[in-house]
């Protein structure tokens, strides 16, 4: 994600070594993080930790896409990977692993969801072009493939059933795309362009136009849709490949739920709670204190004294998740913000409600 959310090859390598020196315990830290760190080290003796660099062939949006794709988590990640970074010498070590803790978490799995966007909407567009219609171009194929402003998760609603469509879409666009390049290579056309960019994908559209005479012979389309109805379970995430996807969302965002109740506070990072207290309660959309500190901390990464709570909206929505700014006055993330000082409520102000950066002095 780093490497695809970063401009150049240098950029991402600056990133990435900035992340490991602050992940390393230096004498900045604070002395519980030196003293673990030295006990540690004399338990379990052995070199010290290595910066292992980003591979050469790590994974790349092309310049045009980068420059042009509006929505894009791994891009959002490392401007607030930044931002985390900046905050290490204002919290101790572990409020600091906390924060990244909690980004890291919504990006993770806001990254999957895009993904899975992705793989629909080029999917579509092979589908399209099976009927002689599709992008043309590569401006076209860019409009078609790369979603603008996405809403994966609402706040305050149930979270599973949108990520569960997408992830069920995904699976199908992965049978589709791959039926698709199967028949152009049973067809003895194979495609041997490349996949990574929407110069690419107008390319394989154009080659799916023109050999729509083969792939119609060999009932392309009709072969695509015996194996969904075949794998029906597998499609709609009851099991396989779409069963993880949707317990690895519900594992990374969700609220711990320790057997010992001692502990039952320890996660103050999630991005989902039960909403009620049973077991089969539905888990909606709620941000853990730590959450709300992190996401704040980077929507006003950068700026100087209070903004208006639409910074905060704009933050979540770059990760996929909706919500109305003139709601969270009334929320459970108003009350957060209230609770942990990050708002100043003023009648003048949009929304009544100021955004306050969380490590700077507090304004009166």
């Amino acid at each position: 994600m780093v490497s695809l959310g970063s401009g150049q090859a240098q950029e991402a390598d600056t990133l990435w070594k900035d992340l490991f020196s602050a992940l390393t315990v230096g004498e900045d830290d604070d002395v519980f993080a030196r003293w673990l760190e030295h006990e540690t080290h004399s338990w379990v003796p052995g070199e010290a930790w290595e910066l292992v660099p980003i591979p050469a062939d790590e994974a790349r949006l092309d310049a045009a896409d980068l420059a042009n794709v509006q929505f894009l988590p791994a891009r959002q990640l490392a401007r607030d990977l930044r931002a985390i970074i900046q905050a290490k010498d204002s919290v101790t070590r572990r409020q600091w692993t906390s924060l990244l803790e909690a980004v890291l978490r919504l990006a993770a799995v806001a990254h999957v969801a895009w993904l899975c966007d992705v793989q629909s909407r080029m999917w579509q567009c092979l589908s399209d072009a099976l009927d002689a219609k599709g992008p043309v171009g590569e401006a076209q194929a860019r409009e078609a493939v790369f979603p603008k402003h996405p809403q994966y998760m609402a706040y305050g609603a149930k979270a599973q059933p949108g990520l569960k469509d997408g992830f069920s879409g995904y699976l199908g666009a992965r049978l589709g795309i791959n039926t698709v390049l199967w028949s152009l290579h049973k067809a003895g056309v194979p495609y041997e362009g490349g996949f990574s960019s929407s110069h690419d994908v107008a390319v394989l559209c154009q080659h799916v136009r023109d050999n729509r005479a083969a792939l119609s012979a060999l009932e392309t389309r009709q072969a695509f849709l015996d194996i969904r109805e075949r794998e029906a379970r597998a499609m709609n995430c009851k099991k396989g490949i779409g069963a993880n996807m949707v317990e690895f969302a519900r594992h990374v965002l969700g609220q711990r739920d320790p057997a010992e109740p001692l502990l039952r506070g320890y996660d103050q990072g999630y991005l989902l709670k039960r909403k009620g207290a049973g077991t089969s309660s539905p888990w909606v959309v709620s941000l853990g204190p730590v959450a709300v500190l992190a996401l704040v901390h980077c929507a006003l990464a950068g700026m100087s004294g209070p903004r208006s709570i639409h910074r905060l909206g704009q933050q979540l929505g770059a990760y996929g998740i909706a919500i109305d700014r003139h709601d969270i006055a009334g929320n459970d993330l108003g009350h957060q913000l209230r609770m942990l000082g990050l708002v100043l409520d003023s009648p003048d102000a949009e929304s009544g409600m100021l955004l306050l950066p969380p490590f700077s002095p507090s304004y009166k």
